[in-house]
């Protein structure tokens, strides 16, 4: 019964108070009698009639003094029980709060407790830059540049270096030493929490501490010094104009000491190669583990790589992967510079190398699936690709590892795919400004104009780009073959022989064979083309672009079987590309056979899920069977 209900009852409910319905029914029971009486005996001897009634009568005065009685006591019982149930209430109340102020202070002092464990760990783990105010000479400080002005200028400084660092690593934070103060006094000390958490990071952090000075020198210019935990004090003179780059000098210095290898990356990443290698052969001298040794080795080898070197980019990666085996950097990066060395199929070596290494370590030593974007490259697996280059793209923040921001290749790799709705999306939110950024806004602009079959209109966009990777060393390293497109548009718009010179200067690159090959062959020159094909396949046996082409063309002319044949090698090179798969179903459903087919373009959909034309082949072959 709920509750309600029950105190209801107590407090007047009918089925509570049988002693005065008990006292009703006997007074309606003793007028009935009385009359019942009256009326019988009247009709024998009216003495017995009347004496009968007067006693009836006084029985029933005396039942209702009763009644009146009962009424009052009940009224009083009531009047008791809600008296009680109040009382009940109150104690309960009163019982209520004492135990939601004991739960509050037990709550108070596990939060005060969970806080402290909190700040312990968080000490015990930190690895962050404290930059501590400056000490300053008087008449400075008189100008504006005071000892938390000069500390703000390091430390804005740093926080602008750190995020202009794509890295596969994370590097500590740079904060000022004041920036994590929270003043809430502890009782009885006057210490507040800040400095509480101050000096659990004292005692038990890894941070790393800078400060310095800023003096004015005789002829009225400023010297500015910067110390700290392995950062050798430096100074940096100039006019009281030029603090601010000062101040940019001082923090190169300060990250380059404390953090050697991220400030290779970064230097790298801003295309200051030359740069790199001169702090690079200092740094290495000075690094005290071989592991950082490897990753200085590692940045060393991307610096030449930017400068378009890659003898000597592999001698460095190579001499990362010898003092380093389970640093996984250099190994990704290897395939990519013996590419240029030796072609397209000794990176595809490399890489099949390391994505089966990769599958063979243990699964808590494989490498991240952010490093796995080159080898993908390599092999043609565009799923595999685009989700690197995400990762990529996640752990540092929207931007990327290496010279290459993520936005533009992330959306090439999703052209690839033919997913072109996605390709913009990612070109909306790449930078804007970055030199990749605006290059591959052409390359898309070209190549989406060919996949419409438009040529002509793809041309100009597509010799923008090729100006622009001329250049360029960081655009020939990272498109190494995609200025071929624009042969391609040459010769499909019928300007063979423009095509030929690109293709001449382009390189062996196979997909450029591949499209100098379909050239030729719409030209009307299929000798040429099969010789073309045929001198690619022997130098490029392992990639798939040349089997692809030359599969299209036998099928054009109507052999099904060389194209099949041809189609199937190239699937056999590049199990996750779904073009050879597209086309070899394409292949079946001219000779009929639309299961077979469908079975074709379902695997092909896996690997290029957006791509209308495949999607609308798929539906013929449905609905003819």
């Amino acid at each position: 019964m709920a509750e309600g209900g029950l105190l209801s009852g107590m407090l007047g409910g009918e089925e509570e108070a049988p002693e005065f319905e008990g006292a009703a029914e006997g007074l309606i029971e003793a007028d009935a009698f009385a009359a019942a009486v009256a009326a019988d005996q009247a009709k024998l001897d009216p003495r017995v009639a009347r004496a009968t009634v007067g006693f009836l009568e006084q029985q029933t005065r005396l039942l209702k003094v009763q009644t009146k009685h009962l009424e009052d006591e009940h009224a009083l019982r009531l009047s008791h029980l809600r008296n009680q149930s109040q009382e009940g209430r109150l104690r309960r109340t009163g019982q209520r709060l004492r135990l939601g102020m004991q739960a509050g202070v037990a709550l108070l002092f596990a939060a005060v407790g969970l806080g402290l464990i909190i700040m312990v760990v968080d000490a015990i783990t930190s690895n962050e830059v404290i930059v501590e105010a400056f000490d300053t000479s008087p008449g400075l400080a008189a100008t504006g540049i005071t000892g938390k002005v000069a500390a703000n200028a390091v430390l804005d400084a740093l926080q602008e270096l750190q995020g202009a660092t794509r890295s596969v690593e994370k590097g500590p934070n740079a904060q000022t030493a004041w920036s994590s103060d929270v003043q809430i006094e502890v009782p009885e000390t006057g210490v507040s929490i800040g400095e509480i958490d101050r000096l659990l990071h004292q005692h038990f952090g890894h941070d790393l501490h800078i400060s310095g000075d800023v003096r004015q020198t005789p002829s009225g210019g400023v010297l500015l010094t910067i110390r700290g935990d392995d950062v050798p004090a430096r100074s940096f003179a100039g006019s009281a104009a030029d603090f601010d780059k000062l101040a940019v000098a001082s923090a190169e210095y300060a990250y380059g000491s404390a953090q050697p290898a991220r400030f290779a990356v970064y230097l790298v990443n801003n295309n200051r190669n030359a740069d790199a290698l001169s702090f690079l052969p200092g740094a290495f001298a000075r690094a005290g583990s071989n592991e950082l040794r490897a990753k200085l080795a590692n940045g060393w080898g991307n610096a030449y790589l930017g400068l378009n070197q890659p003898a000597q980019a592999a001698e460095k990666y190579r001499r990362a992967i010898t003092l380093d085996a389970n640093l996984w950097n250099p190994r990704s990066n290897l395939p990519l510079v013996l590419q240029l060395i030796d072609g397209e199929n000794a990176g595809w070596r490399a890489s099949q190398d390391f994505l089966q290494a990769a599958r063979r370590a243990p699964a808590a030593q494989r490498p991240p699936l952010r490093l796995l974007e080159n080898a993908a490259s390599f092999t043609w697996d565009l799923p595999l690709l685009l989700a690197a280059l995400q990762d990529d793209s996640r752990y540092n923040g929207g931007a990327g590892s290496a010279t290459n921001i993520d936005g533009p290749l992330i959306a090439d790799t999703y052209a690839l795919m033919h997913d072109w709705d996605a390709a913009a999306r990612s070109m909306e939110a790449s930078a804007p400004d970055d030199a990749q950024t605006k290059a591959e806004a052409l390359l898309l602009q070209g190549t989406g104009a060919m996949e419409r079959g438009d040529f002509a209109a793809a041309v100009k966009p597509l010799e923008a780009f090729w100006k622009a990777w001329q250049a360029s060393p960081d655009l020939q390293t990272t498109y190494s073959d995609s200025q071929c497109n624009l042969g391609l548009a040459y010769g499909m718009a019928g300007r063979v022989d423009d095509a030929a010179a690109l293709f001449k200067n382009a390189g062996p690159w196979s997909r450029c064979a591949a499209f100098h090959g379909d050239v030729l062959a719409h030209a009307g020159d299929f000798a040429g083309a099969a010789q073309i094909w045929a001198e690619s396949l022997r130098l490029v046996p392992d990639l798939p672009h040349v089997y692809l082409h030359r599969g299209r063309f036998a099928l054009g002319r109507g052999d099904i079987a060389a194209a099949i044949s041809d189609f199937a090698a190239a699937t056999a090179r590049a199990p996750h590309y779904a073009d050879p798969l597209k086309s070899w179903g394409d292949a079946l459903a001219r000779q009929g056979l639309w299961k077979a087919s469908i079975e074709k373009y379902d695997e092909a959909l896996k690997y290029a899920p957006a791509w209308a034309d495949l999607h609308q082949a798929r539906n013929v072959a449905a609905h003819t069977l």
